[in-house]
């Protein structure tokens, strides 16, 4: 009974060990953004949304991880951070030209989410700008 219990905690903190990694030639996509509310809209309302209805349906049709954060300290204090975790530069290029700017692909993928988008602007909007970095 000890050995399995031993065992059990033995591989339960291994795969927690390695579970949080990126490998190499992830992208990484950090953006920042200012939120623009909409009529009685909290911004706690706003993030709920995105974190729960959005973020979950714009992975899927992207084929990424996606992660809100909240400012700790350092430039961008009243912005919402986010970041989007693509398996490869290639994978995200399904969908973005160089500009950064939607390709055919990306449009038709951004299609899908139209009911959500619409759903998401009527509690608010957002601006804001981003950084790739591709994990080494």
């Amino acid at each position: 009974m000890k050995r399995i219990f031993l065992f059990t905690v033995a591989a339960f903190l291994t795969f927690n060990a390695f579970s949080q990694t990126l490998p190499k030639g992830s992208l990484v996509g950090v953006h920042h953004f200012t939120v623009n509310l909409n009529g009685s809209t909290t911004l706690q309302e706003f993030l709920d949304f995105q974190k729960n209805k959005w973020a979950p349906a714009a992975a899927k049709v992207y084929g990424c991880e996606i992660h809100y954060m909240k400012h700790a300290r350092g430039e961008n204090e009243n912005k919402i951070g986010l970041i989007m975790i693509f398996k490869s530069e290639a994978q995200r290029n399904k969908f973005y030209d160089q500009e950064g700017k939607l390709n055919d692909a990306g449009k038709a993928a951004n299609a899908k989410l139209k009911a959500i988008n619409d759903e998401a602007n009527k509690l608010g909007t957002t601006t804001g700008a981003y950084t790739d970095w591709i994990v080494e």
